[in-house]
């Protein structure tokens, strides 16, 4: 079960003042990353305010976030953040860098979004974006989003084999930096890692190298990414 349907989860954490920092402090790089990618600069914790503003939005979220809206909630936080720093950049007047859509500018923008709204307004624009960059991301390695589901693996063995190659290649601190720099899924050491056999390694490559990319820059694809830990059974990534 993916971590946005966890209902025990959020009643703790709109409940529990320890377990909602706890919370806070292990997305801070998810945090960073949204608000860094909106500002178009790398934010540094400590030194710039547009942090303080997302992480304010991010804790909002949790307080507004319902589950059964089928709505990932770091979906409608990444939204929420992007909303405030429009907002904080307006009001004290800095040059304008962030924006959502088109339609959002010139008008004001209720930084407060409610999760039917978000689901009218956001959501499929949010997936069709995630889709767009995710699909530029894989022509640098030769591949297609279409081509991805011809090779996807029917059976449900299969598949559970290939994620755990893919997540085995995506964290590992060696063998990703090495995919990107030659674009190429490193099969002798994955095979060790993972012993798994070469010749499956081989047949679920392009796979294997989809979804670690997915996995590796999970921040960019929450859409997807709870698409994939949902075929995998929830599990969660750091």
């Amino acid at each position: 079960m993916p971590e946005w349907e966890d209902k025990e989860l959020w009643q703790r954490l709109k409940e529990d003042s320890e377990a909602r920092d706890a919370f806070l402090a292990g997305y801070q790089t998810f945090i960073r990353h949204v608000a860094s990618q909106a500002c178009f600069h790398t934010l540094e914790w400590g030194r710039d305010d547009e942090l303080s503003e997302a992480l304010i939005a991010f804790n909002e979220a949790i307080d507004l976030f319902i589950t059964d809206k089928e709505v990932p909630f770091l979906a409608y936080a990444r939204v929420l953040m992007k909303r405030r720093l429009i907002d904080y950049h307006r009001k004290n007047h800095l040059k304008q860098v962030i924006s959502l859509d088109q339609g959002d500018i010139g008008r004001g923008i209720d930084i407060h979004i409610g999760l039917d709204e978000f689901r009218e307004q956001e959501q499929n624009r949010e997936r069709a974006e995630e889709i767009q960059q995710f699909s530029r991301a894989l022509v640098s390695f030769n591949l297609t989003y279409q081509s991805l589901v011809e090779v996807s693996p029917k059976h449900r063995d299969s598949r559970e084999t290939l994620l755990r190659a893919a997540r085995e290649l995506a964290f590992d601190s060696e063998l990703w930096p090495q995919v990107e720099r030659s674009g190429k899924v490193p099969m002798q050491a994955l095979a060790l890692k993972t012993q798994i056999h070469p010749k499956i390694l081989e047949r679920g490559r392009k796979y294997i190298l989809a979804v670690a990319l997915l996995m590796a820059n999970q921040h960019d694809y929450v859409y997807l990414r709870e698409y994939v830990l949902m075929r995998e059974g929830g599990r969660k990534d750091e």
